[in-house]
């Protein structure tokens, strides 16, 4: 991937299936990409009507220490065709690494969402060498639910030598979002390791961790830092 319009046609094979449980599948990024007037959809957001991810991406997706910039997540978040939201949405049985991820979400609709910066969702995956430099904002008048993060949910996955440097804004009184620079939640065995986080936090949620939002089901977080100010 060379250009934005090779980015988007490598989410639309992926919207279609053509890399659903392609382990061997290898996508190199080979530019720093500009996405400046291009209203985000995740890539691998196609649903049933009842829900279910239909197609997500599986393979190796090497960013080779490029930057996708000036991503803005601010227009589709919300919306109830994208309920896991990121630069992905779904990887499973992936690997992503060297990419940098630089842009916004300003919350401007109502949602319960799992939203990571690079992925949505991690499962069975490994998200490595990774940097989200992403400010998330939410006005007062707006309740949102899910997640916030680098990595939504990891499931069962590896997150190593990633960094988060956004600040995270959210000033209406939720109960249920989970909040973390590095994962929302962690659980099933998930490690987040060598990661840092040097983002801000202003939170109500009750789940808010530097590194990690809510971490169970044996997982751990091994060798990470956060100087943020919460």
């Amino acid at each position: 991937i060379t250009t934005v319009d090779e980015l988007l046609q490598f989410a639309k094979a992926v919207d279609n299936g053509d890399y659903k449980d392609k382990t061997d599948a290898v996508v190199s990024l080979d530019a720093d990409l500009d996405l400046k007037g291009v209203a985000w959809t995740p890539i691998g957001s196609t649903f049933d009507t009842d829900g279910n991810l239909l197609n997500y991406f599986s393979g190796k997706f090497y960013g080779n220490g490029h930057t996708i910039s000036n991503l803005d997540f601010s227009e589709n978040y919300g919306k109830s065709e994208y309920p896991v939201f990121g630069f992905f949405s779904v990887a499973y049985d992936a690997e992503i690494s060297g990419l940098t991820i630089q842009g916004k979400l300003d919350v401007s609709n109502l949602g319960d969402v799992i939203f990571g910066t690079v992925a949505g969702v991690a499962e069975n995956s490994k998200i490595s060498d990774c940097v989200s430099d992403v400010s998330f904002t939410t006005d007062t008048d707006k309740y949102i639910n899910g997640t916030a993060a680098l990595c939504g949910y990891a499931i069962n996955s590896t997150i190593e030598h990633c960094q988060n440097k956004g600040n995270f804004s959210v000033t209406t009184n939720t109960t249920s979002l989970q909040m973390g620079g590095i994962v929302g939640v962690a659980f099933y065995n998930s490690t987040v390791q060598y990661c840092a986080n040097t983002g801000d936090m202003t939170s109500w949620t009750p789940c808010t961790g530097g590194i990690v939002g809510q971490l169970y089901q044996d997982s751990k977080i091994i060798n990470c830092y956060s100087t943020g100010k919460m």
